[in-house]
């Protein structure tokens, strides 16, 4: 006998996983924790097997559960795409956007490859850049949304889309001493990871001395590899990068805090193929970065 799965307890499924729980899994579906519940239970009884080992505080996968992750995400994300296609096709024009350099190049090819199939009569135009300056070209309308990296300084507000772990980053394991200067490979200013680095630095009393400036993050790459001195990475981009390795709390250096970041949307001038890039960023995101739901 042929059983199928609905794609609903699917969704469900990723979602609560994504969330960490039922109830926020039900608050981002707009549905109530006991559908969500039911839809699960419905799932769990198709495939034989739980899918989730529950307790009160948090939910993990079973090894069923492991095993269903990765189709769940393509059998969602192909039926996404295949409704983008084909019940909305007439959507197109320009999008400008804005976006942090290395966010965009770890994190965006694949939100908007996967927003390019279902509309691939909107035109997307990524400019990168820093936050600070990002944020007025958007103030002044020549993007139509934008992401940006916000600290407590950041007066603007928009979706919370990413939290950055940030971390040191250098070439071998070493130990500063509070008598040390810490040699410094940095971004410019307005750039948050500058902000973030010496801010660190400053409230435990380290003394610093700015080595190397580069508004480019391959540029500040290239300069750590070499040994000129060490430098704040993204977590994930450091995982990827071959040549450095995270100099953790023992090395002496202080914790650095992580950085949120907001898609803003100028929802005065935003057209219908802005708004679905919008849609489709924030539950990508949200979600998972390489099969993002395209809306």
């Amino acid at each position: 006998m042929i059983r199928n799965i609905d794609i609903d307890l699917l969704r469900a499924f990723l979602t609560i996983y994504e969330a960490g729980s039922f109830s926020h899994a039900a608050e981002r579906l707009g549905r109530t924790q006991s559908t969500i519940s039911q839809q699960i239970k419905k799932l769990e009884e198709i495939l034989g097997h739980d899918v989730f080992l529950r307790n009160n505080r948090s939910v993990s996968l079973t090894t069923e559960g492991e095993v269903l992750l990765p189709y769940a995400r393509q059998m969602v994300s192909m039926n996404d795409e295949v409704f983008g296609r084909i019940t909305k096709p007439n959507i197109s024009g320009t999008v400008r956007m804005g976006a942090p350099e290395a966010f965009a190049t770890n994190h965006l090819p694949e939100v908007l490859v996967q927003f390019s199939k279902s509309h691939p009569s909107v035109a997307l135009e990524v400019h990168c850049g820093l936050s600070q300056n990002l944020m007025e070209k958007f103030e002044k309308g020549d993007f139509d949304l934008v992401l940006i990296k916000r600290d407590d300084k950041t007066k603007i507000y928009g979706n919370k889309v990413w939290r950055e772990n940030l971390v040191w980053a250098g070439t071998e394991k070493q130990k500063f001493h509070k008598s040390d200067t810490v040699p410094l490979i940095l971004s410019p200013y307005p750039c948050i990871y500058r902000s973030k680095t010496l801010d660190a630095l400053d409230k435990k009393k380290m003394k610093w001395n700015a080595i190397f400036t580069s508004s480019n993050m391959s540029g500040r790459i290239a300069a750590a590899k070499a040994g000129l001195g060490v430098t704040s990475i993204p977590k994930e981009m450091l995982s990827q990068t071959r040549g450095l390795i995270s100099l953790n709390e023992n090395s002496g250096l202080p914790k650095l805090t992580d950085i949120e970041i907001d898609l803003l949307q100028n929802k005065e001038i935003m057209s219908d193929a802005s708004k679905r890039l919008a849609e489709h960023i924030i539950f990508a995101l949200e979600n998972d970065i390489s099969l993002g739901k395209a809306v």
